[in-house]
């Protein structure tokens, strides 16, 4: 009787496959496959001691160790993630960074946004202490000829809700609950505050049957939606700008995948494959225009978090900002466009100078990100200037 070759082909493979993932982890000769995105900690060295090999400490730090470097990690990873949402229509959980969450049809969102959108506020005994320090630095600021704009950026949670699952809510709903920016809006109304309602102009922008205001694939405002959002915020700032900013000419819009903030939470799913998930939306060219020359285009200073790097770009793609400053989460400092990292102390700052050069002062607040009261950027601007 003649054996059959098929068990011992596959004890070979699959002890062959064991002895290259881990011939890999310790000396890697084969690319480990396309890069994983969004936050990794460095496991700790492994300790060789006595004492802690006793107490089994030693054996969880190589596993940790170990568990980061097997071998063709990258791509267990994303076969992982691959499976639970193909068959399960979930995103694995991480243990560091975003946490994205997957609702039907292939609409992605950040956990925090979420979470906040049902949480009632904390802040709201400093709404107005943060309000009266706005309205102090805008007219501080309009002294000195610079308008002061707040654009407050919507959450895709309170734009989209039907979109994400129902459990992730429980019995709360999103329009039940007051956010810190809905606390302090009628406050910044009263107090003449000059602010952008990103949230409101978004509602009626969906009511009026507009779509593609978000990507299903990414977590900040969509390109389309964001330059209608720059138009608007051109109308508010040119009348009281030096130099004001020029007409934006869009010469086509054409259809495609989505692109670099409008897929960064399919990117942060970290799956095999994407194509499939990555649902196309317009994309608005913009011409650099040629009528105002760079010298009187118009400086704007930034304090943003994320959702200000759209309107950024899309400004520098017209060709209608001046080579200027971001102060990222009023923490990082770059120069601008492409984003170049300076070693900028921002503590050392003396604002009464840096601020001469520059027409206006744009905030980018998330509205989920109220109350961190502009990272700190109002209340040193106040102390500083007289």
């Amino acid at each position: 009787m003649t054996r059959r070759p098929w068990p011992t082909l596959l004890v070979t493979l699959f002890t062959g496959t064991l002895a290259l993932v881990g011939l890999q982890a310790v000396w890697p000769f084969l690319p480990q496959g396309e890069k994983l995105r969004g936050v990794s900690a460095e496991p700790p060295p492994v300790k060789w001691d006595w004492t802690e090999f006793k107490a089994g400490k030693t054996a969880r730090e190589i596993e940790a160790w170990y568990n980061v470097r097997v071998g063709l990690r990258n791509c267990w990873v994303m076969l992982d993630n691959q499976v639970s949402y193909t068959f399960f229509g979930e995103v694995n959980p991480r243990s560091e960074g975003s946490r994205v969450i997957a609702g039907e049809h292939d609409w992605f969102f950040e956990y925090q946004y979420i979470e906040t959108a049902v949480t009632p506020s904390l802040w709201r005994a400093a709404v107005p202490t943060v309000v009266q320090r706005l309205k102090s630095v805008q007219e501080k600021l309009a002294r000195r000829g610079i308008p002061l704009l707040v654009v407050v950026a919507p959450s895709k949670v309170e734009v989209y809700p039907e979109h994400v699952p129902a459990a992730y809510f429980g019995k709360r709903k999103p329009a039940d609950n007051l956010s810190d920016f809905e606390l302090a809006r009628p406050l910044m109304q009263a107090a003449g505050i000059n602010y952008y309602d990103g949230p409101a102009r978004y509602a009626v922008w969906k009511a009026a049957g507009e779509r593609n205001l978000f990507a299903r694939a990414g977590t900040h405002w969509s390109y389309q939606s964001s330059l209608r959002v720059l138009a608007e915020i051109r109308e508010r700032l040119n009348p009281a700008m030096r130099h004001p900013l020029p007409e934006f000419i869009v010469t086509s819009t054409p259809v495609g995948p989505p692109r670099v903030t409008d897929r960064d939470l399919l990117d942060l799913a970290n799956l095999l494959v994407t194509a499939p998930y990555a649902h196309s939306l317009p994309y608005p060219v913009l011409k650099p225009q040629q009528a105002v020359p760079t010298d009187q285009l118009p400086r704007i200073l930034w304090v943003h978090d994320s959702f200000g790097w759209v309107l950024i770009d899309q400004l520098y793609a017209a060709h209608a900002m001046q080579p200027s400053e971001s102060l990222y989460y009023f923490n990082t400092v770059y120069r601008i466009p492409g984003a170049v990292k300076q070693d900028t102390d921002l503590k050392k700052i003396d604002w009464e100078a840096r601020l001469k050069s520059y027409d206006a002062v744009v905030i980018v607040w998330t509205e989920i990100a109220f109350d961190f009261d502009s990272w700190g950027f109002i209340e040193t601007l106040d102390r500083a200037l007289p």
